[in-house]
């Protein structure tokens, strides 16, 4: 089944996970708000760097903010920086901050998204039940 217009941009997956591994919401939900307030600096860091042709600060804020954005579900700008990841590695610095220039885009797609699910969560009773998220998810 292919993936909808929102699960393309985030999908609660990890954040799911998370919360079964830690029988809590409560830090799950804490860390993709955190993300998300830190999300436009990440973003601004990457597009500085590639800007100023600093290939090791970039792949750092490359890599700093896939890794995250893989930790929340936030699957474009996890792709984004993968492909910014490679065409760091083959030296294409030019390229990657033309590419870069979508994640200023997804940053809003993304914060609706993961507001829309994380308010919804936010009403729910304290429970790590995963029938509880995938019904707030889907």
């Amino acid at each position: 089944m292919a993936a909808t217009a929102r699960e393309a941009v985030f999908h609660p997956g990890a954040l799911l996970d998370l919360a079964d591994q830690m029988q809590c919401i409560t830090i799950p939900r804490s860390y993709a708000l955190t993300f998300l307030d830190m999300l436009q600096t990440r973003v601004e860091r990457i597009l500085s760097t590639l800007g100023n042709n600093d290939a090791e600060a970039a792949m750092d804020a490359v890599l700093s903010l896939k890794v995250n954005a893989h930790m929340v579900g936030a699957r474009a700008i996890e792709g984004t920086c993968s492909g910014l990841e490679q065409s760091i590695l083959h030296g294409d610095i030019r390229g990657a901050a033309r590419n870069a220039g979508v994640l200023p885009g997804n940053i809003g797609t993304l914060k609706t998204a993961m507001s829309e699910f994380l308010s919804l969560a936010l009403v729910e009773p304290a429970t790590c039940s995963r029938a509880v998220f995938w019904r707030l998810g889907d």
